[in-house]
Order: C-alpha cells, then structure tokens, then sequence
C-alpha cells in the first residue's frame, strides 16, 4: 500500500494552513452554484461542462498540483482488470433495475427533455458521452481527491474522517442539482446520498492504491459508463426526442 504525501505535522498545523484549507472548503461549494447556472440559466451542457471544469476545477488542480502529482502513478494490471469486469457488470445491472423499477425513482420524460434542452442531439451524443467518460472522471478526481481531499488530510481536522466525509459530501452535493431534475422527491435526496457514500469508496480506493489514475479510472468505469449506458437505453426507446 502507498501513502499519500503529508507535510511535516508543525506545517500541517499552521494557521496558514488551516486558512487554505478552510478557503479550499468554501471553493469545493462553488460547483454547484456553476451547475445551477449551467443547467438552469444556460441550459448548455457544453457549457455546464466549460463552467464546473474550467471555471471551478481546473485552478485548484494546477495551485494545487504538488498534491496529486506524486500521486499521478500508472494503474496496476490486475486492478484495471478487476475495474473493467465490475463496470460491464455495473452497468448491466443499472440499464436492468432501470428497466424493473427505475420509472417510480426517475423520470424518462424529465431526463430525455433535460438531455434535449443541454443539446444531446444525435450527432453531439457520442462525443459528449465519450468526453463524459474520459475527461470528466480524471478532472474530477483530480480535484475532488487529488486536491480537496489530500489537503484535508494534512490540517489538524475537527473529527476523524473529516477530509474523507467533506469531499465525499461536497461531491454529491453538487450532483443534487441533476437529480433534483430527472428524479423524482425523495429519490433525489437518496441518490446524493448514496453518491456520498461513492465518493467516500473512491478517496479509500485513492488511499489504498495511492494512484490517481486508478482511482480516476474506478470513477470512469464505475459510473459515467453507466450513466451513458442508461441516457443510450432512453435514447433508443424514445428515439423522437433526440
């Protein structure tokens, strides 16, 4: 198992330290508020995109680079295989609880408008999936473990597992501005919920393997695949509304 990098305890403890972190915990809010504008205001994925990644991420991956860049190791062969069996099982298991019972959690009409309305048209489909695939997971982990949660684990925290309970928290958060769109009462709460709980395996799978990559991977295969497979599946039925 490989340790991820921790200053010296008299840094860790520092008030300048202290004050970083607690500026990184009021940025790792923000993408939800760039979500919101996104989705709600210009009603773009492309810009939704532009605005969490660009806007959001991409500055504290690069001020925060001596972080996840000890970390920007190449995945083992045996966890690459193990991640990419669970992913085509996952995603075989999402597409058939859709199919059994997912009408009462999510609406069909809801996510295909919502897809229509960000401009999930036939042509942009594939791209921005396989950008939703790629791109989006190592961004993401990037920030959310690379940086909000490797910095949390170097401040003296308030309780145990606080860096891994804020980043897996600020996570889903933002996430709840999605479900909030396609799911129904209730089902939106349990969803950012349980992509908490998500987060909170993926920082362990970041802690255990100490590769960004691998876990940046976990995150691509495990999720986005499966969201894909699922926006495919409504695609095909209601081909009419894309």
């Amino acid at each position: 198992m490989q340790r991820i990098i921790s200053p010296p305890p008299s840094e860790a403890g520092s008030p300048e330290s202290q004050l970083n972190a607690i500026a990184l915990m009021l940025w790792s809010l923000v993408p939800g508020v760039a979500m919101w504008v996104g989705l709600y205001s210009l009603k773009s994925a492309p810009w939704t995109f532009a605005l969490y990644h660009v806007v959001c991420l991409l500055p504290a991956i690069y001020l925060g680079r001596s972080l996840w860049l000890p970390t920007l190791k190449r995945p083992a062969f045996r966890d690459v295989a193990i991640l990419s069996g669970m992913a085509i099982l996952f995603s075989i298991i999402s597409v058939v609880a859709y199919e059994l019972g997912g009408k009462g959690v999510l609406s069909s009409e809801h996510a295909l408008r919502l897809m229509q309305d960000l401009g999930w048209s036939k042509q942009l489909f594939w791209p921005v999936s396989i950008y939703a695939v790629i791109v989006n997971p190592f961004v993401e982990e990037i920030f959310w473990r690379g940086v909000v949660f490797n910095r949390l684990q170097q401040i003296k925290p308030p309780f145990k597992h606080f860096a891994l309970i804020w980043s897996s928290a600020a996570y889903a958060a933002f996430h709840y501005v999605i479900f909030s769109m396609v799911m129904y009462p209730f089902w939106a709460e349990v969803g950012t919920v349980m992509l908490a709980v998500y987060g909170a395996l993926l920082a362990l799978i970041y802690r255990r393997t100490g590769s960004i990559v691998t876990t940046a991977l976990a995150h691509g295969l495990l999720t986005d695949v499966a969201a894909v497979a699922l926006m495919l599946d409504l695609s095909l039925k209601y081909p009419g509304l894309l």
